[in-house]
């Protein structure tokens, strides 16, 4: 078979193309048996029920279009694809369809099927089949998805998974690809601008930016025309903002800070004045919001450090409390509309999301522990009873607690902003990553730790409160809570890890003293070989989890690390554009001021009940055109043209030299 098409071959290819699809049953034009041959008398009998056997070079499920896409044979393809060959996609490992996969276990031919699977997804991977089929409307989509797909398939089946990774690599490439032969900025717009695959309802100038972040593509985000249109979207025509030095940065923060209250009030009586529009930048949205969550930082501090001695039982003075719980309103306000706009699971997909739906829920029952503690004083009295004297779940103590660990999460909100500087931005990507490396070696923390607890969790329990007296010197031991209960043997070995548990922790001690006289007795015996196992499992503790499992973490954690720095520039801009896409998404007015009623909210809500009657209700920033999934921008001449471009571009760009 001639994969290559020239002039002179050209009819030989048609004659043995017109053989391959005559000797093939009706309806299945290039779908049929390949390069197979027919079985000989030679052939073994018995051993090939089917008429075609593979032949010497190619697999029987090889067809001309799978090998000319496998050897990216860009004129093959697309003549093979207008003679009407289908390359059918293959069916992933999970998938279990009645009409194929459930046939193909009952036949049992693993290997063949995997092999099919594999050749399959490496034929419609390669950019020809994608720019030569109903993909090529819009192959970025395609890539993303089939990107996603691969991945999956490579952590179902372990042993082509290095063969799945290199394929997706290079569908993670060819989107990258694609930006890359976009020319001007109205390109690059246009091509961010399409709807398609985007699961977010908002009004986002750039969709296929979130679509894009969604699948991971980090390259394709990073990549500087991509960047260089999102800079443009959140400086707007506030050029002289680069020019500033880092000093004049700060300084301006400031004034944000102090211009606040006149910027408050012209968004709410004129939120689409041209006065109002340099605020309305998204890098001015950030600024606000910053300002007004170091308040807010303010307040938790001074209420976190309010003298104890001096709170009464029951609900604190609202004096410090009520401002605090404004802004709390006001952030779940914030994130109650960005579900709604992005769905449950793109909004718990992302993980700051559910960092701030923790914090805001604690912050939630702190206040009602508040609430239920100003009650319990009505209805019971004993406002002035000492805290030593309060149970320990009192409301307030319990209120108290959870408002503390909402603090410190409120603080560490700040390593979001992290993202922003280069410097210091691929650290916090970092740290991410180590968290994630964590949470692997925390299976193997819990598995050694319930072993070793389990085993000493009441080893030494007889020997509770027993004192030796030295008959000598009249020194006294006192046995230690180390193996007593199970709980004082998880916490000798839990911080045993960092090595601050007590030398003497596995000592046993034999009461050697008759509590009646408080003579020796000389007839008690020492449990040597009770203290001895004891030693030997506490030390083989030590040595699995100090010296054996404590460095694995370290040496993954620094190659996490490393794997960041080495691609810090893709990290950095990733994270970047997350902090640039979450600003340019918030409303104008930073919480709390987002509870205050402007103009712009008042025609939105005019506009929800008049259309009302029309089944989808609309949202602010919709445009009233319900979900953006419904409305296909791949079929936009404007976009089809761009596409039919930028695939001959590339495509010019991917012949040798000596073509050109």
């Amino acid at each position: 078979m001639l994969l290559a098409i020239t002039y002179d071959n050209l009819k030989m290819l048609e004659r043995m193309l017109e053989f391959d699809e005559a000797n093939n049953k009706s309806g299945n034009r290039g779908r049929g048996n390949g390069w197979n041959r027919i079985r000989s008398n030679d052939d073994v009998k018995g051993h090939y029920p089917e008429i075609y056997i593979d032949s010497e070079e190619f697999p029987r499920f090889m067809t001309p279009l799978m090998l000319a896409t496998q050897c990216s044979l860009y004129e093959t393809v697309e003549y093979l694809v207008n003679r009407g060959h289908k390359l059918d996609r293959p069916h992933p490992p999970r998938c279990t369809c009645s009409d194929q996969c459930v046939a193909a276990a009952t036949r049992g031919d693993v290997v063949a099927d995997s092999s099919e699977r594999l050749n399959g997804y490496w034929s419609i991977s390669d950019p020809t089949f994608m720019c030569t089929t109903s993909s090529s409307s819009d192959p970025v989509l395609e890539c993303f998805r089939l990107y996603e797909e691969l991945l999956q398939c490579g952590s179902t089946e372990q042993v082509h998974k290095t063969t799945y990774t290199q394929m997706a690599t290079q569908v993670r490439q060819f989107a990258v690809e694609m930006i890359v032969n976009c020319r001007t900025s109205d390109e690059v717009k246009i091509m961010l601008r399409n709807r398609d695959g985007c699961r977010f309802r908002g009004k986002f100038p750039y969709p296929r930016l979130i679509t894009a972040m969604d699948y991971k593509q980090k390259e394709f985000v990073a990549h500087t025309n991509i960047q260089q249109v999102l800079e443009t979207a959140w400086l707007g025509d506030w050029i002289e903002w680069k020019s500033y030095s880092a000093t004049w940065k700060l300084l301006y923060l400031l004034r944000r800070f102090i211009m606040l209250p006149a910027m408050v009030i012209l968004g709410m009586l004129a939120p689409n004045s041209k006065m109002n529009q340099f605020n309305r930048l998204p890098i001015n949205r950030m600024f606000n919001s910053l300002v007004t969550y170091l308040v807010f930082l303010w307040l938790l501090f001074r209420q976190s450090n309010a003298d104890k001695f001096e709170t009464r039982r029951g609900a604190p003075e609202l004096g410090m409390l009520l401002p605090i719980a404004v802004f709390v309103v006001g952030h779940v306000l914030e994130k109650l509309k960005l579900r709604l706009q992005q769905g449950p699971e793109r909004f718990f997909k992302n993980l700051w999301n559910v960092f701030d739906t923790v914090k805001l829920t604690l912050f939630s029952l702190a206040f009602l522990s508040w609430i239920a503690a100003a009650l319990n004083i009505i209805t019971q009295g004993s406002d002035d009873l000492d805290r030593k004297y309060w149970p320990w779940i009192d409301p307030q103590l319990v209120a108290e607690s959870l408002f503390t660990m909402a603090t410190v999460m409120a603080y560490l909100r700040l390593l979001f902003l992290c993202q922003l500087n280069y410097y210091i931005g691929p650290m916090q990507v970092s740290l991410g990553k180590v968290l994630h490396d964590f949470g692997k070696f925390a299976t193997f923390l819990l598995i050694i730790m319930a072993a070793f607890t389990c085993g000493l969790g009441t080893y030494y329990s007889y020997y509770a409160g027993m004192v030796h007296k030295d008959p000598e010197t009249g020194e006294t031991t006192r046995q230690e809570d180390s193996f007593i209960t199970v709980a004082d043997t998880f916490k000798t070995l839990f911080w045993g890890i960092f090595c601050m548990t007590s030398l003497e922790a596995p000592n046993v001690v034999v009461t050697n003293t008759v509590a009646a006289t408080g003579h020796i007795d000389a007839a008690t015996q020492s449990h040597q070989f009770t203290q001895l196992v004891g030693y030997g499992l506490f030390a083989v503790f030590e040595v699995l989890m100090v010296v054996v499992m404590m460095n694995m973490l370290i040496a993954s954690m620094s190659d996490t690390f490393q794997g960041v720095t080495d691609n810090a520039e893709y990290e950095w801009l990733f994270g970047r554009t997350q902090v640039y896409v979450s600003y340019m998404l918030l409303n104008d007015m930073p919480p709390p001021f987002n509870l205050l009623p402007t103009t712009g909210l008042l025609f939105c809500a005019k506009r929800l009940v008049s259309n009302s009657s029309h089944g989808y209700s609309r949202m602010p920033g919709d445009d009233g055109r319900g979900d953006l999934d419904s409305r296909s921008t791949a079929e936009d001449p404007e976009f089809r043209n761009l596409m039919t471009e930028i695939i001959k571009r590339y495509f010019t760009m991917r012949r040798p030299l000596v073509e050109r």
